[in-house]
């Protein structure tokens, strides 16, 4: 998970489906203020943003449980 959280420490926040959607969120928020880009982003850009990071984990986790299962 280290690969997709720079910013924010992703098990500080539950482990459920909005845990992980608040933590996305989190995550994309302080990239944009640390960048100084922050301002020019609206909350759906954030949020999309968010939603993207959430599906590439979602994605990571599903090839790497289908790789198990696999062996």
């Amino acid at each position: 998970m280290n690969r997709f959280f720079t910013y924010v420490d992703p098990t500080e926040y539950e482990i459920t489906n909005e845990g992980l959607m608040k933590a996305c969120m989190a995550e994309v928020i302080a990239e944009a203020k640390d960048s100084g880009d922050y301002p020019m982003y609206s909350e759906n850009d954030l949020l999309r943003s968010a939603n993207y990071l959430y599906l590439d984990i979602l994605n990571d986790v599903s090839q790497l449980m289908e790789a198990h299962l696999d062996s």
